[in-house]
């Protein structure tokens, strides 16, 4: 027996995000599971208005592109998104939650990568353009498809700078230096479910860096609807659970872990936790 959850994730955020995996593929279900995550700490945000000023969005750059060119309506997508409403990277204060949170990011216009190519998909395939994720290493960005043949990338923290494959990759093999191993795997189209677990691991390395441990088990929590089989998260969530004192939820998420994992070649320390959390 487990307890129920959330524990420490806010329980509409929770509902929300786990109203969204039966349908996780579809449009709605990315738009809604990034306002789940955003609800945690941002518990008074209405999904309704978040989809309506990315609907705005998406009707007043319509109203001044006559027919459905791609050129015609990309360039005005960026010149709406970029130049005028002035979307771009939170480079001074990178590291700030709100650069997550869907919500904040459409006041702010301020965000990380993959936040900012959120809302610049959801606009862009409003307008009947089809835009993919691309979780490059450090440095998420978009790619549109143009045609079976042609496809551009565009980094929206800089502000829909245009790319090709190559200055992708140069910009990431700047970034993390020689050490890294480039893959072609990396331009692969990200999934609904990768993005918002992207999205879900980049708050939990910010609160684990605060040592905001609640938070971190909201997100663990929030990451265990994503993905139910991943028994390693039972494990996560556990630890996280012991450091912040809440021990009969841990204990019990620790015992279901190990009775399912019993080769786990931490077993011996996992099981003193064990005997310390329940005595």
């Amino acid at each position: 027996m487990t307890p129920a959850l959330p524990l420490c994730c806010n329980p509409e955020a929770f509902r929300l995000l786990a109203r969204q995996v039966p349908a996780i593929d579809s449009p709605d279900a990315l738009l809604q599971g990034a306002v789940a995550i955003a609800m945690h700490q941002m518990p008074n945000v209405d999904p309704a208005k978040v989809d309506a000023t990315l609907q705005g969005y998406a009707d007043a750059i319509r109203r001044r592109v006559r027919g459905s060119q791609p050129q015609a309506l990309l360039a005005h997508l960026h010149a709406y998104l970029f130049d005028e409403l002035g979307f771009i990277g939170n480079t001074e204060n990178y590291y700030n939650t709100a650069n997550s949170y869907l919500p904040a990011v459409l006041k702010s216009k301020r965000g990380l990568p993959i936040t900012l190519s959120l809302i610049y998909k959801i606009v862009a395939e409003r307008l009947g353009l089809r835009v993919h994720g691309l979780g490059l290493p450090g440095h998420f960005m978009a790619l549109v498809e143009l045609s079976p043949r042609e496809s551009m990338i565009v980094d929206c923290f800089a502000g829909g700078r245009i790319l090709t494959a190559e200055q992708a990759q140069a910009a990431v093999q700047e970034r993390f230096g020689p050490e890294l191993e480039w893959s072609d795997e990396f331009f692969a189209p990200v999934c609904n479910l990768h993005w918002l677990t992207r999205m879900l691991q980049n708050l939990l390395h910010i609160f684990g860096g605060n040592g905001y441990y609640s938070d971190v088990a909201a997100m663990l929590e929030m990451e265990m609807l994503l993905w139910p089989q991943q028994t390693h998260l039972q494990r996560d969530l556990a630890l996280v659970l012991a450091r912040i004192g809440l021990s009969q939820p841990a204990s019990m998420w620790l015992d279901k872990y190990l009775r399912d994992n019993p080769d786990d070649p931490q077993k011996s320390d996992l099981m003193q936790l064990l005997e310390v959390l329940t005595t």
